[in-house]
This record gives structure tokens, C-alpha cells and sequence, in this order.
């Protein structure tokens, strides 16, 4: 009598199929995950810190360096201030709507942006205001907030946001704004934030000479800025070679069957 044979699969193979097929869909998973994200609000950092030309602090494993764009000779370009004390400001202009700690940009001053481990990061969100040499202003937009963006091959994007108003006081409020995709998921390795003042014939002055009179007045506040984290592409290399190495492990150590 003639039989059959008919084919089988061992359970160490059937196994060995699962967990391919599992760590394929991982692998899908980790292609698709989002960028991890952090939070600049600087509620860590103590408030009343005054930065010239070149200082810095650090939140959330990033870097913010204040800048000067007068090359040096404008003193103060930076403070952190805390929303809940009224002597912060004393003189009025600052935003009033905000009661935590917040980044003030003063005398047209700037802040770039790092990672501290030198990678790439998105904006994908911030609060922002004007911030006013003095208070009880008409009430409208003085000005813009300017997004430098500086891409790894050194190439550069730019985004501007109207300034919100002001309230019944005189005094600016903050804002929040969401980036778009085009600046918001552009994978950057520095971020530059100054003001700009609008001129009055459709144009936005950046820093103007010490003749103008409103220099030291392009002035911005700054919170809450959610920075997305862009993964390395070797990362997720070296969590498919781990997965690879295992694979492998697993195939090499299954029992293999022939019978029926």
C-alpha cells in the first residue's frame, strides 16, 4: 500500500513565522512612529535672568543662545521674566496674559536654537507676543515674529507670524501659533527667533541703525515651544540589524522536522 505524504509545519518553525511577521510590522511601526517631542516652557530655569551677547540656557536638552545684532553694543538682549510677579516689567509692555515663566527678546536682540547633542529637531508650536518699550499703546500688531530655520547642508527657511494685539490697557497679549507643515516638520539643526517692526509702506525693519528711531524696539516674548526630536536614520538601522541578529538566532536554534 502506497500512502501519501503529507506536509507539516513544526511548531518551532510556526514560531519562527510569527515572529518574522512580528518584528516586520515593528520595523512598519518604527517608519511611521512620531518624533519624540519636548517642551521649552522654562519653568525650570529661575526667572530675572538677564543675557547679553553670547549667554545662554538650556531647557529639555536644548541650547538657547541670546544674540546681539548690534554687534555687542546693546547691553541687555535677553530676560526671563515669571508672569505672576508685576514688578517683572515695571514700565509696562510686556504680555499680560501669561502667567508662567517666559523668554523676553529685548533691544532687537535675537535667540538661536540647538539640540544639545547637535541633532535635528522641528517647531511645531510656540506661544509669542510683542513686547513694548512701554505701556498703554493704540492697539494693534507692531511688528512680526521671524522663524530662521538652518537646515544640515547650511541651506535656510524662513516663516513670519503677525504680532497679536494688544489689551484694553495698552499692554500685548500672547499668542499661540501652530507651523505649518512646511516650516513645522522641516528637519532644521539651528532655529533663529528676532522681531521685526513694521516700517509703514508694507515693509518689516530687522535691527535698523542707531539713526532710526525705533531701534532697540524690534522686541518679541517667547513660550512653550514644542520641539519635535527627528530621529537618525542610523537609529532605526541599528534597531532593525538588533532585530535581524535575533531573527537569525532564533532560525539557527529551531529544531527542524521532516516528519509528517
Amino acid at each position: 500500500m502506497t500512502t501519501n505524504p503529507t506536509s507539516c509545519v513544526s511548531h518551532a518553525q510556526s514560531g519562527l513565522n510569527k515572529l518574522v511577521l512580528g518584528a516586520a510590522a515593528a520595523l512598519a511601526l518604527l517608519g511611521t512612529a512620531p518624533a519624540m517631542a519636548s517642551v521649552v516652557n522654562f519653568e525650570s530655569l529661575s526667572p530675572d535672568g538677564i543675557y547679553v551677547d553670547g549667554d545662554t540656557l538650556g531647557e529639555a536638552g536644548y541650547t538657547l543662545q541670546a544674540i546681539d545684532n548690534h554687534g555687542g553694543t546693546s547691553g541687555v538682549v535677553g530676560l526671563l521674566v515669571n508672569g505672576m510677579d508685576p514688578t517683572s516689567c515695571w514700565l509696562g509692555g510686556c504680555p499680560t496674559n501669561n502667567t508662567s515663566h517666559s523668554y523676553l527678546g529685548l533691544n532687537d536682540g535675537g535667540v538661536t536654537i540647538k539640540k544639545d547633542d547637535g541633532g535635528k529637531f522641528s517647531l511645531r508650536r510656540l506661544d509669542f507676543g510683542f513686547v513694548a518699550p512701554f505701556g498703554g499703546l493704540p492697539n494693534f500688531s507692531y511688528g512680526q515674529l521671524l522663524l530662521t530655520g538652518t537646515f544640515a547642508n547650511g541651506g535656510t527657511l524662513g516663516y513670519a507670524l503677525d504680532f497679536p494685539g494688544l489689551d484694553n490697557n495698552g499692554n500685548p497679549l500672547f499668542d499661540t501659533a501652530t507651523l505649518p507643515t512646511g516650516f513645522g516638520y522641516a528637519e532644521l539643526t539651528s532655529l533663529t527667533i528676532r522681531a521685526c517692526l513694521f516700517d509703514g509702506a508694507g515693509g518689516c525693519t530687522v535691527a535698523p541703525d542707531i539713526s532710526d528711531p525705533s531701534i532697540y524696539q524690534a522686541q518679541f516674548a517667547i513660550d512653550n515651544l514644542a520641539l519635535a526630536e527627528v530621529p537618525e536614520p542610523a537609529s532605526l538601522a541599528l534597531i532593525g540589524l538588533g532585530m535581524g541578529a535575533l531573527l537569525a538566532r532564533r532560525r539557527k536554534s529551531a529544531p527542524s522536522s521532516n516528519n509528517a
